[in-house]
């Protein structure tokens, strides 16, 4: 008698839905961080956005649902939706098995709070570095208020509290160091290196300068609190003959016009090149083309910019307030400050730009296998994915 056995039913990967505001590519590093959560997870992504935004940057990301913000005072500090609005984003809510919520400090953040209660599903939150204390140096009275009255309960009842590094966990313990906290690394695409010469080449064209000459690469957005003009004014105190300093990304609060000002005055201005923003293949370009990038920065809680150069074979040259600095400096791919104060950095530049080409290249291909081994894009699937699956089964 032959006997069979009905196959088990198949068990569906639960839905997840994104929910930030403001996934727009003028907001830096944490939107896209959030398209690789998307993409892990096959997810959806909600962004709580103002209608004043230009349709060119609504429109970049085609994935994401924008929910249209109220004008006036607390709809632009709080980015608050009216309830007409938010319709859209709650049918899809109604959807889906788990709540992915990005950033605090708005609306949003108490919004997926509600809808979790309301469709008796788990949510988690991702940090993005707003528990760092550094955060909490300005406009602080709204944001402990709002810590206060909504912050700690959003923690306490997330299924998971989501850090990019060790150090960004740490940070956050001066408010908050529940059991459900969790790390996972920022997933970084590794940057192929057969064109590392000629991307050498390529760059210093394109400044018209000499082949020999010695690059210092700033990548990220001009804002005071990633310190584009202290970061000159180290650069020109190292005084390095012949020796570039490369700043590229969007203004912020600190434009273009000011850095080659702050470099006219320090009598270094043919030496300082203010780009812009660059993306793509030509960005590639510059991290590959780069003897070294610095981040002086007050606070990266992960540091796209510095792990993007590292995947290139690129040392990097790290403050304190880089959280991944910690995990980087034993494996000796770059160099790694210890304080904030500009003779350290001063210093430290000097060493990245004298360092002979064997060195320079030995650091760069261990600081490319951490990324490979530490930051790999199925690696960080996986992770979520687990704690994803842990969420919901515990929720029920």
């Amino acid at each position: 008698m032959n006997m069979h056995t009905a196959d088990a039913p198949e068990v569906k990967p639960a839905q997840t839905l994104l929910v930030s505001n403001a996934v727009l590519p003028k907001s830096g590093g944490f939107p896209k961080t959030m398209r690789k959560f998307a993409v892990a997870l096959s997810a959806e992504i909600v962004s709580f956005t103002s209608p004043d935004e230009s349709a060119e940057e609504r429109e970049a990301f085609p994935e994401v649902t924008h929910v249209p913000t109220g004008r006036g005072f607390l709809s632009n500090w709080y980015s608050y939706a009216g309830k007409m609005a938010r319709m859209p984003a709650e049918k899809m809510a109604g959807r889906v098995d788990l709540l992915s919520c990005h950033i605090m400090l708005r609306y949003h953040a108490t919004w997926v709070q509600r809808i979790a209660r309301t469709h008796d599903i788990p949510y988690w939150f991702v940090a993005h570095g707003q528990l760092d204390p550094y955060v909490y140096t300005y406009r602080s009275g709204i944001k402990r208020l709002w810590l206060n009255l909504y912050g700690r309960k959003l923690l306490e009842r997330a299924a998971h509290v989501i850090f990019s590094t060790e150090r960004e966990r740490e940070k956050a313990k001066w408010f908050y160091e529940g059991a459900n906290t969790r790390v996972v690394h920022w997933p970084v695409d590794l940057i192929e290196t057969d064109e590392k010469s000629n991307a050498r080449a390529w760059l210093r064209a394109r400044l018209e300068l000499e082949p020999s000459a010695q690059v210092l690469l700033y990548f990220g957005r001009l804002h005071t609190s990633k310190r584009p003009l202290e970061t000159i004014e180290a650069f020109a105190a190292a005084g390095v003959s012949g020796a570039h300093l490369v700043l590229v990304g969007p203004e912020g609060d600190v434009t273009l016009a000011a850095c080659q000002e702050c470099a006219g005055r320090l009598g270094i201005g043919s030496r300082v090149h203010p780009v812009g923003a660059v993306y793509g293949a030509e960005k590639n370009r510059f991290v590959l083309g780069a003897d070294a990038y610095i981040s002086l920065s007050y606070k990266e809680n992960f540091g796209h910019t510095a792990a993007e150069c590292l995947a290139a074979g690129t040392p990097v040259l790290l403050s304190p307030g880089n959280d991944l600095s910690p995990e980087l400096e034993p494996v000796g791919c770059g160099w790694f400050l210890k304080t904030n104060r500009s003779d350290e950095a001063v210093d430290a530049i000097r060493s990245a730009l004298c360092i002979g080409g064997d060195v320079r290249y030995a650091m760069g291909q261990r600081g490319r296998a951490f990324v490979r081994d530490e930051c790999s894009e199925v690696g960080f699937a996986a992770a979520l994915r687990a704690l994803r699956d842990e969420a919901v089964a515990n929720h029920r």
